[in-house]
């Protein structure tokens, strides 16, 4: 009985002692996996914007060209992680709302059509010229393989090639593809140039370049978007041999002096641009947010920076932090809208320039051929807003479009001019 009250005694101090040492152990886990940091998950690659052109190559094919800006890319794995994470593929059709297929395909990547620059992806490819088609809607999809997520772009194509710049594209230092802006810094060298490189002379003519800004979405009143031009210059240019200009201003590229509706156009800007940062230029944006009265005091005074200066404080009761918010952010949108919307005049001065600096980029945009409609959604501070931007070819463009305005706006437009002068709008 003794031996087993000992031998009880025993097994219980044994089991007393391992399950000590489970609870050391575990403890000894536990402190391991804590010190251990959790993994950092991995951003996977997203389609951010799309932009696209094309140049007519020959009777046979068309040269398709796309500006992706896609982040969480690593630059020296560009083309692997694009055919890892995306499929591209593209669908011609007869015109908006029609389905009928004319052609399709999907777009191989390699490290021979893709091109790094500035943080966005340049891709270029090819696809067939149908026969009896003079226009037709390129619709291009980057499927993200990961969630089935779908990113589209269209791309109106005019297979009879009616506009030089369906023939000839500028080219930007020693770049493989045509720039998708319409403006030029001063200090770039250019050529301008066709798929083939076919060798002609061009004419480039300059414009005196003092346009004003857009109209507010409430004033009906009508006024011509180009008034009369006056030129200043006209130079004959040879394709495929680089040019540099010094005169700012605006430029037509023709191939006849007498006949320049088929042109195409660009600005030749500083090379701060799309920024503003002279005084002087940034008085002029003001005109979305001031009173008659306050932009004629602003422009009546000979010191541009002073000037500046006395407006935010004065509408921000002299408080400088809120001064700089102001400034900031404002700016900020004037830079956004220069680099979106540039045309024959700086992009803040477009109608579209003119609603996305003031109430940003919109929730939704719908497109038809000769439409773009921006909706902003509603919200606890104004129903939904709709802005529709009729498509207004001119000499210079193809792709201008004019604000459709109605007294209406004025009920959602004033508060948010508002917002902006009390520094309640954040970027």
């Amino acid at each position: 009985m003794k031996k087993a009250i000992i031998y009880s005694f025993l097994v219980v101090l044994a089991a007393c002692t391992t399950n000590k040492k489970i609870q050391k152990a575990q403890k000894e886990i536990n402190k391991t996996v804590a010190a251990k940091p959790a993994p950092i998950p991995v951003a996977k690659p997203v389609v951010v914007a799309i932009k696209s052109r094309y140049l007519l190559k020959d009777s046979a094919s068309v040269r398709i060209y796309m500006e992706l800006d896609i982040e969480n890319l690593k630059k020296d794995q560009v083309a692997q992680q694009l055919n890892d994470y995306f499929r591209f593929n593209w669908l011609l059709q007869p015109d908006y709302g029609v389905r009928e297929r004319i052609g399709s395909g999907r777009i191989e990547i390699t490290d021979q059509n893709i091109l790094l620059k500035e943080d966005k992806i340049l891709l270029d490819f090819e696809i067939p010229r149908p026969k009896n088609l003079a226009k037709g809607l390129l619709l291009t999809e980057v499927f993200q393989l990961e969630d089935s997520k779908k990113s589209n772009n269209d791309l109106v194509i005019d297979f009879n090639g009616n506009r030089l710049n369906d023939r000839f594209g500028v080219y930007v230092g020693g770049q493989s593809i045509p720039v998708f802006r319409n403006y030029i810094n001063k200090n770039d060298s250019f050529q301008l140039k066709s798929v083939l490189s076919h060798p002609r002379d061009l004419f480039l003519i300059r414009y005196k370049n003092d346009f004003s800004a857009a109209q507010s979405p409430m004033a009906t009143s009508i006024r011509p978007s180009i008034a009369s031009l006056t030129i200043e210059e006209t130079v004959k240019v040879q394709t495929n041999t680089f040019i540099k200009l010094s005169q700012e201003g605006l430029y037509q590229v023709v191939e006849d002096t007498n006949s320049t509706s088929n042109g195409f156009g660009f600005l030749l800007v500083d090379d701060r641009y799309p920024r503003l940062t002279r005084p002087e230029n940034l008085v002029k944006p003001l005109i979305y947010m001031t009173t008659s009265q306050e932009l004629r005091a602003i422009n009546d005074n000979p010191n541009s920076k002073q000037a500046l200066d006395k407006f935010f404080l004065a509408i921000t009761s002299g408080n400088q932090m809120v001064s700089k918010k102001i400034i900031k952010n404002y700016y900020h949108r004037i830079e956004e809208s220069n680099r979106l919307f540039t045309s024959y005049k700086e992009g803040w001065k477009t109608d579209k320039g003119m609603v996305y600096t003031v109430l940003g980029p919109p929730n939704k945009v719908q497109r038809s051929r000769d439409r773009e409609v921006w909706v902003y959604s509603q919200n606890q501070n104004f129903s939904e807003i709709i802005f529709t931007f009729n498509r207004k070819p001119n000499q210079f463009m193809e792709n201008y479009y004019e604000l459709v305005r109605y007294p209406e706006y004025q009920a959602y437009w004033f508060p948010f001019v508002e917002a902006w002068r009390t520094g309640n709008v954040v970027d």
